[in-house]
């Protein structure tokens, strides 16, 4: 059961919460800091895919070029793991459908540090980089470790 919720909570924060800020300077507000979620990366590629086109170009490709196919791989495999996983509840099945909790673990550890690294190196520093993408990354490590334990058949 934990190798479904994982990848759902990765959905989750993905979507809700903070990964980077950025300093925005307006004639009214002045310079103000503005936190985004993933859904800016998102957007895009979601409502594409609500309308069954599954695709990551033209039209359909996220915002932020690499630092966005790599937040869209993180959630596209997080749901495949998810859904996999509900397959993986059958006891004959589950060891071979960790291995997508894991991949799915994998990339988004992976798109976490990808992101952060790219946040670190431009104008806004460390400070750019939120909580969020902490927690995705966090979130990814423990799928990681599910899916490992998955195949070691616990």
């Amino acid at each position: 059961m934990i190798r479904i919720m994982l990848p759902l909570a990765i959905i989750a924060a993905l979507f809700f919460t903070p990964l980077f800020s950025e300093t925005t300077t307006g004639s009214v507000t002045g310079e103000t800091v503005t936190a985004r979620t993933g859904q800016f990366y998102l957007a895009d590629t979601v409502t594409c895919w609500r309308n069954m086109e599954f695709s990551v170009t033209d039209d359909c490709e996220p915002k932020g070029g690499m630092q966005g196919l790599a937040v869209a791989g993180a959630a596209g495999l997080s749901a495949i793991a998810a859904a996999l996983g509900v397959l993986g509840l059958l006891p004959f099945v589950g060891r071979l459908t960790s291995i997508a909790t894991v991949v799915a673990g994998v990339v988004t550890v992976g798109a976490m540090g990808y992101l952060i690294l790219n946040l670190m190196g431009s104008s806004e520093g460390v400070g750019g980089v939120e909580w969020g993408a902490y927690l995705v990354g966090g979130t990814g490590l423990l799928t990681l470790i599910s899916g490992l334990s998955g195949m070691r058949g616990r």
